[in-house]
């Protein structure tokens, strides 16, 4: 499980890939399914009578969330978003992307915010109902170095996967 924290105060978010598979023979990609939880000193924010975590899938067309987080990492871009079902949109940016003066940072230090927000209607009794926006946006702060290790952290997951 890849974790990050956010502040000191032990907020963290956790993403773990669960599956992996092929739709097609000449799939370059796989498609994969991840668990995103949210957790306050390891007491999971989101209801346990509803879910701990809840599921995102990358399709084929989509790179791994390791490799986009890394290549938001490496460009340094503000306009990085990318998109799982059912309908979880993440997106990904430095912190001057919201206009910060951000002078004055270590190398490796420079902040990056990702927002993932949650347009699935994720109190709906079957996963794949009629899509609503429920308004629930996470937004979770940490340096690039902090990003960088949290991406390498999901690779190994995310490859690491009997065939």
């Amino acid at each position: 499980m890849a974790h990050i924290q956010y502040g000191k105060e032990g907020l963290e978010l956790d993403i773990s890939p669960i599956s992996r598979w092929y739709d097609h023979e000449e799939d370059q990609e796989p498609c994969m399914e991840y668990e995103i939880g949210l957790y306050f000193k390891d007491t999971p924010l989101f209801s346990d009578e509803m879910a701990e975590k809840f599921v995102a899938l990358k399709d084929a067309q989509a790179p791994h969330l390791s490799t986009f987080i890394l290549n938001v990492l490496a460009s340094g871009q503000p306009d990085n978003w990318i998109m799982l079902e059912p309908k979880v949109s993440i997106f990904m940016a430095p912190k001057s992307a919201l206009g910060c003066a951000c002078r004055g940072e270590l190398p490796g230090q420079t902040p990056f915010f990702m927002e993932i927000k949650l347009d699935q209607n994720i109190l709906a009794d079957k996963p794949y109902t009629e899509y609503s926006d429920t308004g629930l946006s996470l937004k979770i702060e940490a340096p690039r170095e902090k990003w960088g290790e949290f991406a390498r952290q999901l690779e190994v997951e995310e490859t690491d996967f009997e065939d």
